[in-house]
Formats: structure tokens, sequence, C-alpha cells
């Protein structure tokens, strides 16, 4: 879970030797004493200068004459391959081949339409990409064909010659928002933070078109979507004034690349523009409004005027979005990073964290829901400590203020998605999206009884894990989306992958290794979340391009697994870990919340 929007974690250090370092010979003192490890270890420290500057010899490569009957040569199998992995910068007379393989030294191609061979060649690689250059084909389907010519191994793969070269990418297939809740992984990359400027001449906000276009490989685009971050009032400046022809130049730019189109609605108003009538400004409990950058404030969730301006906003954005063929969901958030949650003053920005739902229109709702149930009326108790606070809920007043937010949170999420229905006729998603899966920390959030506040989503997005250690907790997240029935979704950012801090370098193995971890156990759409750098997307490209083959814009199968139901209390009110206990890592997990509403009900 995403804590702070903005922090800067500092992580571990760990330092591996680089691969193929020449082995030297260091000469250890007679010390006359047992080489402890410390002592072993400060003489190898003292000699790595000396060590670094060795040159390294490459050993000669000694190939084994084949053996030879009747004057035929007969080969052993290759130790590996060749085994082609790709093709790309495919033209009518040439292409490169990665193909995998060991100690083949030497490779015949063939280029066959159909069973017929029109082209073929050999060449000694000199790494494992083959540039293959032959006579000009017409356009049309081929298959590529290695043969390990000082050893036994073949391989072959299809492959197109386009009818144009024009240097393009061809954009892939746009599927509606039915084929996709069925069909397909998908990679997007959010436009965290700030990412809509309808201004701009292609609406995007500056920081954002060369992460965009650092993704355009040669074979095509290694994501398949992006996700847009508008605030309320750049949507609607003013009453009933919307910024459609921004979103719209947002659409052209998507459909010209072949990307889907997301949305995060996020409902921040400029202070003082009435749209939040006084009273109703989201507050802590010491009384602080919720705030983000100095001048934007939040309407209660427990709101009716606020939730009808929301739901004229939303469904307004909703018919605009839907009139994209690649428009696939809208999603609300109410937290600083952006998921839906009880807000936290002070989460992201810094000083003292304050519990939420303190402004009138929220403790007016309070007490009627205490009313309802014959009790009298009790401000709940915060407890506090440094660097954060949480709800009591060792008390029925806790317990009931608890219910009462995540009454007000299902209300809340309900009205968001009969606004995205209404607006796009049911063909754009709902998405519910959360920080972590019932840890701790829900305390905070309060928002965890996801059998109520998500059931009317159609897909569930969390962005659980703080760092490259716990990403078990995106697959956590997955098990409870999957056992709600929901299109499963899941984030990964730069702190995720290893790395100390933005543009600072990621872990492109540990990427491949976790995102095809969370395709294979069922979540259907990940996201790159917060900023990575041009350069650092341009190092994914073979580890995205692998994930391609097997993964993203392929076909959506769901695992089959049995489904665990559990039920949020009393893990709920003790402050404990909800979901994690009953997680085999095999098993899909169901929230039930029965139990979490008390003898007098929902209501």
């Amino acid at each position: 879970m995403k804590q702070f929007l903005f922090l800067l974690i500092g992580f571990l250090t760990l330092l591996f030797e680089p691969p193929g370092l020449a082995q030297s010979t260091i000469t250890f003192p007679r010390s006359g004493k047992v080489a402890t490890e410390a002592y072993v270890d400060s003489v190898v420290k003292a000699n790595r200068t000396s060590i670094g500057n060795i040159p390294v010899t490459t050993p000669p490569i000694v190939v084994t004459p084949p053996v030879v009957v009747d004057q035929v040569p007969i080969l052993k199998p290759c130790d590996a391959g060749p085994e082609i992995r790709t093709i790309t910068n495919i033209t009518t007379s040439s292409l490169s081949a990665v193909f995998h393989g060991q100690n083949v030294f030497g490779i015949t191609f063939q280029i066959l339409s159909g069973s017929t061979v029109q082209r073929s060649g050999t060449i000694e690689p000199k790494s494992n990409t083959l540039p293959l250059t032959f006579d000009a084909l017409p356009p049309g389907s081929y298959t590529l064909r290695l043969f390990g010519s000082t050893c036994q191994g073949m391989s072959s793969r299809e492959f197109t010659i386009p009818i144009k070269e024009t240097g393009a990418v061809t954009p892939a297939p746009v599927l509606t928002p039915n084929q996709q809740s069925k069909g397909n992984y998908e990679l997007f990359m959010n436009l965290t933070g700030f990412g809509y400027e309808p201004t701009a001449p292609n609406g995007l906000h500056h920081d954002w078109p060369e992460r965009i276009e650092a993704f355009r490989y040669e074979w095509g685009y290694g994501i398949t979507g992006i996700r847009l971050n508008i605030r309320w009032n750049e949507w609607e400046p003013t009453p009933d004034n919307f910024t459609r022809q921004g979103l719209q130049k947002i659409i052209v730019y998507c459909r010209e690349r072949g990307l889907k189109l997301s949305v995060l609605f996020w409902p921040w108003r400029k202070q003082g523009d009435n749209f939040i009538p006084e009273g109703h400004y989201v507050t802590g409990h010491r009384g602080k409004q919720h705030q983000f950058d100095g001048n934007t404030r939040m309407g209660s969730l427990a709101s009716d005027v606020v939730n009808a301006k929301i739901y004229n906003a939303v469904q307004e954005l909703s018919r605009e979005l839907n009139t994209y063929e690649g428009a696939y969901y809208l999603s609300i958030g109410t937290a600083t990073a952006e998921e839906f949650t009880n807000p936290v003053i002070g989460e992201g920005l810094g000083g003292p964290k304050e519990i939420t739902g303190f402004e009138p229109v929220f403790q007016d709702g309070f007490r009627a829901f205490r009313q309802a149930k014959n009790r009298p009326y009790e401000r709940p108790i915060i407890s506090e400590w440094d660097g954060g606070a949480g709800l009591e809920m060792g008390n029925e007043a806790g317990k009931d203020f608890a219910r009462f937010i995540s009454l007000t949170l299902t209300r809340y999420f309900d009205n968001f998605t009969r606004a995205v229905k209404d607006g796009s006729g049911g063909k754009v998603l709902s998405v519910y999206s959360y920080p972590d899966a019932g840890s701790p920390q829900n305390a905070w959030y309060l928002h965890a009884n996801f059998a109520s506040q998500a059931r009317t989503a159609d897909g569930m997005f969390g962005t659980d894990g703080n760092d490259r250690w716990d990403n078990s907790r995106k697959l956590l997240v997955n098990a409870v989306n999957l056992g709600m029935g929901k299109i499963s979704m899941n984030e990964y950012d730069p702190f995720d992958l290893s790395s100390d801090g933005y543009c600072t370098g990621i872990n492109l193995g540990q990427l491949e290794r976790e995102f095809e971890k969370s395709y294979s156990n069922g979540v259907q759409v990940i996201h790159l979340s917060m900023s990575y750098c041009p350069a650092e997307i341009r190092g994914m490209e073979p580890h995205l391009r692998y994930l391609s083959e097997k993964y993203i814009g392929k076909p959506y199968v769901r695992p089959n697994r049995p489904v665990t139901e559990v039920s949020i209390t009393p893990a709920y009110w003790q402050g404990q870990e909800i979901f994690a206990p009953h997680w085999t890592g095999n098993n899909f997990l169901k929230p039930v919340d029965d139990e979490f509403w008390g003898a007098s009900g929902r209501n």
C-alpha cells in the first residue's frame, strides 16, 4: 500500500559481484594466526582496486570436430537451441532474430512460404541476435527456420512481411469493454498525480508523452493502455461547463496509438468555487479540512449535495469517455494516494494524521444512524501516536462509527457506479481501487468492508505492497478480487522493483518475474504506477516482449481455485490482518460482513 504519494523511501543497497569477473590471486600475509572471516574480508577489500585492474582473459573456444562416418559428419545434439525467441525489424529483404542456444557456433537459416524454401543461408552468430539479409521477398506470411550447423538442433517461427514499410507501429486491435472484461491481459501506465491538461495540444500534462512514447518498441507498444488522472475541478471548472475538448484530444492521441483509455476521477475542488457548501468539507478529528495542495478541498462523503454534483460530473465524463471505442474503466479516489478510502488528513503530505468524518454534515448523519438504533450520540474516540491516528473500535460507539463510515463509503461508491453506467449505457467499467487488503492500517482508512463497498464494481484494483520485500501482497489483493468475482487489477511502482528512488534504476529481471506471477495467478490488468523514467522504460523492452508473447494482449484465463469465505470481524475491530491469515497462496478469498453490522443490521 502506498502510504505517501511522494514519500522517499531508503533501501539497503545490495552489492553483487559482476558476472564473468576475471580470477586472480591474492597473497595473504603470514600472521601466524587463524584467518578469521573479518581478516579475509579486510584483505580482499584492500586488494579490490588492484583486482579490478587485472585484465580479463577470455578463454579460447574449443570446437570438437564432428564424428565422421563414411565421409558424412554426424553432429552431436546442441547443448541448447537454437530456439527462436523473437523476430523483429522485418523488411522485404532483412530481419533480426533473437535466439537462445548453448555452444551453437554455426547456424543455417531457411525462409519458407508454406512448405517451400524461398531463401536460405548460413551465419556464424556473434551474439544471441542474428541479423539476416536475403533477396527481397513480396509481402506475406512466412516461416523462419534455424538449424545448428555445428551441432544438431532446430526451431521455427512464423512472421509477416508488411504490405507497406512506413516505419509506423500497427496499433493493436481495440476491444469493446464487454470483450475486455472477458478477454485480455492488459498492462496500463498510470499518469499519476497531474495527468490531464485540457489546454495542451494532446490534452496531456507535459511530463507524460515522453514516457508513453518510450514504450513504443520495434514490435509495438509495450503497454496496452493508460490510466488518466482527472480532477473534478479540471473536468468541470464551473457548473455544467465540462472540458470535453481536452478529453477528446487524449482520445485522438490514444486512438492513433491503439491504446486503451481509463480514467481516475479525483473529486478535488478549488476552495471557494461554490461547489461545496460550508459544513460539507471533509474535516479531521482536530478540525483541519482535507486538502491536497493548499487551495483544494474535498466534499464530504456523507453529503447528499456533493454526491448529486459528483453524479452529474461522472455521468458526463463517462458519456464523453464512451465516445472512444477503446474506453476501458472509470475509478474514483478519495485518498491523497488516489485510492478509495475514508480520507486521512496529512497522509502523504506530512504533519499529524487526522481521521476524517468530523465535518458537521457527516456527524449529523452519524447522529441519525445512532438514533435509528435507539442509541445516544457519542463523539467517537481517536487514538493517536507519533505519525499516526486511528479510530478506537473497542466500544460500541467506535464500532457504530466504523459501521457508518462503511455505509457512507458504500453509498458514495454506489452513486459513482450509477453515474458510470448511466453515462456510458453500461459499456464503461466501474472499478473499486483500494490501498491495502485488510491490514492493521485499516484503523486509518476504514475501507476494508469490501463485501459492501465494492459490491457494484466491475473490477477491483488493489495497490497493496510498500516495496520489493512484500510483493506477495500483490497476489493477496488478487485473491480478494477474484474471490469477489471481479476483474482483478494490481500495480507496481519503482519501489516495488528494487529502486532506491525515482530514476535510480529498477531490477528488470524482478519486473519480469513479478509480472509473470501476477498474470499466472489471475491478475488481468497490471498498472505501472507513480513514475518510471524513459530510460527505465526503454530497458523494459525484452522483458515486456517476453510477457507479450505469453500474456499481454492475449486471452485472459481465470485460474480455477477454491474460494474461502472470510468474516471481516473480529479482526476488523481489533486492528488485525483480516484476509492474510486465510490465504494459502492457492485459494481466493470472499469477504463476508454479516457479523460486522451487529444485531440491528446494516441500516
